[in-house]
């Protein structure tokens, strides 16, 4: 009874050593990436010219000097507006 009682204790503190040790990585990575976000300095926002949302530049769609925040968006406003 002693070594049972002795192997479940240990397999618990295991678990919850490895439970430990992930969120200690989770957060790391979290603070890591919070870290690069804020390295990069402020991106420019550009306006879709079909619904008006900010997107940020790099994830922008671009045409002929309009902006979209996706492609559907761009999709309907050239078919909208090249008729």
């Amino acid at each position: 009874m002693g070594l049972i009682r002795l192997l479940i204790i240990a397999a618990l503190l295991y678990l919850a050593w490895r439970v430990g040790k992930r969120l200690l990585e989770q957060a790391r990575q979290g603070r890591n990436s919070a870290q690069d976000n804020s390295s990069r300095g402020p991106q420019a926002m550009l306006k879709c010219a079909q619904c008006g949302v900010h997107v940020p530049s790099p994830e922008a769609f671009s045409h002929n000097g309009l902006h979209f925040c996706c492609q559907e968006h761009q999709r309907r406003y050239l078919e909208h507006h090249d008729n």
